[in-house]
């Protein structure tokens, strides 16, 4: 959703079809989504695994998305290819004029990004999920490149020129971290396979110490977002997500307060 829903409500959903992933929104009206969906993007390549699919609007009101390689590394180096990408795009699916490329591309030589957030100077961070080495926390600027397949983390060949390196890695095994979430200029990192969440501070261009939180209470998080009221909205990601069996989850959405 747009922040500004009451005045433009549409409701984003980027999802897979047969032969794509692809982001559409429906119009919320009368308490209820009505009407066809509107296509606003097609043509991002789909795979069982790494397709990325977190939207989130930024303060310049354009709608950013993040897409995985479909477990194809070379994808994510094409700037013809829409995979493993950070891509903005205007509210009604057109490209700004001003994205660097000429096409929905903002950012490119990502693996599986699926955290997104804006903080108060209106940067965007990025979370990415790693291979077999570390996740990442990235810093994302306009038409960077960070590195994707030849640099995992700070591992590989980082030093081709252009390459921009991740602010904080995590090992994979206490990582594997999808969504985050900004609340008064701290980092808040839901993890999957770690099943924590890290708090970590913005200072400046560069992130504090990571704190962790929640380490293995309600098993692996998905999704953290801020609440209304400046605390988070969490859900979980472990009990019937990914056995492919209809209506059985017993997956939890979980209120945090956060102190002062």
């Amino acid at each position: 959703m747009a922040e500004d829903f009451t005045a433009d409500p549409w409701l984003y959903v980027m999802h897979t079809t047969e032969t794509d992933n692809r982001v559409v929104r429906i119009h919320y009206t009368n308490d209820a989504l009505r009407g066809t969906p509107e296509v606003l993007l097609t043509g991002i390549p789909r795979n069982k695994y790494h397709n990325g699919g977190r939207l989130r609007f930024g303060p310049d009101g354009k709608l950013y998305i993040a897409t995985g390689d479909g477990q194809n590394g070379d994808y994510a180096q094409d700037l013809d290819n829409l995979a493993g990408k950070v891509l903005r795009i205007d509210r009604d699916g057109a490209i700004p004029p001003d994205n660097p490329f000429g096409n929905p591309v903002w950012s490119y030589g990502h693996r599986n990004p699926q955290g997104l957030a804006f903080d108060s100077q209106g940067r965007l961070w990025e979370q990415e999920f790693g291979n077999y080495r570390v996740d990442e926390t990235n810093l994302i600027v306009r038409g960077g490149n960070y590195g994707w397949p030849l640099c995992e983390g700070t591992t590989g060949s980082c030093d081709e020129p252009g390459f921009i390196a991740p602010k904080r890695t995590y090992p994979v095994a206490e990582g594997s971290c999808s969504g985050i979430a900004v609340v008064r200029d701290a980092l808040y990192i839901a993890c999957l396979r770690g099943a924590r969440l890290y708090r970590v501070e913005i200072s400046g261009d560069e992130l504090g110490d990571a704190e962790q939180y929640l380490n293995g209470t309600y098993g692996r998080l998905r999704t953290v977002e801020p609440s209304a009221d400046g605390g988070l909205w969490l859900t979980t990601s472990t009990r019937g997500d990914k056995d492919s069996i209809a209506n059985n989850s017993r997956e939890r959405i979980l209120k945090v307060e956060l102190g002062p």
